[in-house]
């Protein structure tokens, strides 16, 4: 070995002697406590909730959820970022491979009245040597910050499509409303025109009169007030769909009858609720996270020690272009250099503090997110109860004002019971059947809650980047 070599052999060795990188360790729950259950929805062995707006047997609904997952403009901007992210995983991945460049030089000095001519034609190439795991711990990063993106366009899909259902049954029930406060006007407006001529004929008071049309009149401003709800869903609908503005502008949301007298039975899927729950991509995507910040803490750490980088060149000098090939004419080298910073003014180790803090940020982030999705099914299962119970008394509720309101037409008819009665029995009949369908679009929306807090609703199921 020569004294070169053996020189630049010390110095490697003295300059890597005793470093080395400790992997960072910040890590999340990995326990959920056990769950309490739904005490009336059924649980099914063999049911999917992936696609679960499926499951409501509404064409609408799917055709419309459907459709927003292929134009909504949120989900296409996350498509775009996953892409983003994608790039930067290929950029950090050809960081660690050898660079190979073509290089291409012609110049002519004129020196002490003699004209030289040079010509150059070479290879250059470098590698860095991957020593402390600098290189790899960014790919590393970069991979787990792909598959986090990756789960937030599944994240956005997963609100999306609850959104969807949510507003697609709102939207039904206020439809729903509006045929029963229709009905309702008609046969106010008719009791109006029956007053105004008992009133003209001497055979009615004015107070009779005056009450009747304020009934009308009160359900005009219902009807009002459901159209203002009914156009702020269609609106809604058409932009988490994706249409184009014009769409905006001719609104025509197709949906299904919605019947509140109809049985409805909850479902879920059999197993814990513990283990449904972390497949939700906000989970996952918290999870890719921490994983990405404990990456960049290890390559912010093996910034800090020396690097080696060497490099090699073959090619040709010559004075003539058409001697450049010739044997004489070759030139080639290797070199090998270690760089170890000394003073930097603490920017390196101020990195190395910025990481770290930013991976406590994504582990107290992880952390939220694990408390999050419990409470979210604990809500859940409590709504699908608490809207089952809701639903039952407002038909009984319905059902006991239906008779009452009959009882009252008969005893008014007969002079038994006064105009107030009939009109407070009609009134109360009225808005408990517009309560009704609240209370049944309540359940439904509950069913939606359920399944998106076990995790179902995307479709883009990241597969493995790592």
């Amino acid at each position: 070995m020569t004294s070169r070599h053996s020189l630049l052999a010390l110095t490697v060795a003295a300059a890597l002697a005793g470093c080395a990188v400790t992997p960072s360790g910040l890590s999340g729950p990995t326990t959920i406590p056990a769950l309490a259950e739904s005490t009336t929805a059924s649980v099914k062995s063999d049911l999917s909730i992936e696609r679960w707006w499926t499951l409501f047997g509404d064409a609408a609904l799917e055709r419309l959820v459907e459709e927003a997952l292929a134009h909504n403009a949120d989900l296409e901007s996350a498509a775009a970022r996953v892409r983003e992210a994608r790039a930067v995983l290929d950029q950090a991945r050809g960081a660690q491979l050898p660079t190979l460049d073509g290089q291409a030089k012609t110049s002519r000095t004129h020196q002490s009245e003699t004209t030289f001519s040079r010509n150059q034609i070479s290879l250059e190439a470098g590698y860095e040597a991957d020593l402390w795991g600098n290189l790899s711990s960014n790919t590393s990063a970069a991979r787990h910050q792909l598959l986090a993106t990756e789960w937030a366009r599944a994240s956005l899909e997963w609100s999306l499509t609850g959104a969807v259902a949510e507003a697609y049954f709102g939207l039904a029930a206020v439809e729903r409303q509006l045929e029963i406060s229709g009905a309702v006007r008609a046969a106010r407006a008719n009791t109006v025109e029956l007053r105004r001529r008992e009133y003209a004929a001497g055979a009615g008071n004015e107070f009779d009169l005056r009450r009747a049309e304020a009934e009308l009149t009160g359900t005009d401003a219902d009807i009002a007030a459901l159209r203002r709800q009914r156009v702020a869903l269609e609106r809604a609908l058409v932009l988490l769909a994706g249409r184009t503005p014009v769409d905006m502008v001719n609104l025509k949301i197709d949906r299904n009858r919605l019947d509140e007298s109809g049985s409805f039975n909850a479902v879920l899927p059999q197993g814990a609720a513990a283990d449904l729950l972390v497949k939700r991509p906000d989970i996952r995507q918290a999870e890719a996270q921490l994983q990405a910040a404990n990456a960049s803490i290890d390559a912010a750490r093996a910034a800090t020690l020396p690097s080696l980088r060497l490099s090699g060149s073959i090619g040709s000098d010559a004075k003539s272009v058409s001697d450049l090939f010739s044997g004489p004419a070759a030139v080639w080298s290797l070199a090998a250099g270690v760089t170890q910073p000394i003073f930097d003014g603490g920017r390196l180790r101020a990195r190395v503090r910025e990481e770290q803090a930013r991976g406590e940020q994504a582990l107290s982030n992880y952390k939220k997110s694990v408390a999050a999705a419990v409470a979210d099914v604990q809500e859940a299962y409590a709504n699908l109860d608490l809207t089952h119970q809701a639903l039952q008394a407002e038909r009984e509720r319905v059902a006991a004002l239906a008779r009452a309101y009959d009882l009252a037409r008969r005893g008014h008819a007969a002079g038994a019971l006064n105009t107030i009665d009939l009109i407070d029995a009609e009134r109360n009949f009225y808005q408990a059947q517009l309560q009704q369908v609240g209370a049944y679009r309540d359940q439904l929306v509950g069913q939606v809650s359920a399944f998106k807090a076990l995790g179902g609703g995307y479709v883009n199921n990241p597969g493995s980047v790592l």
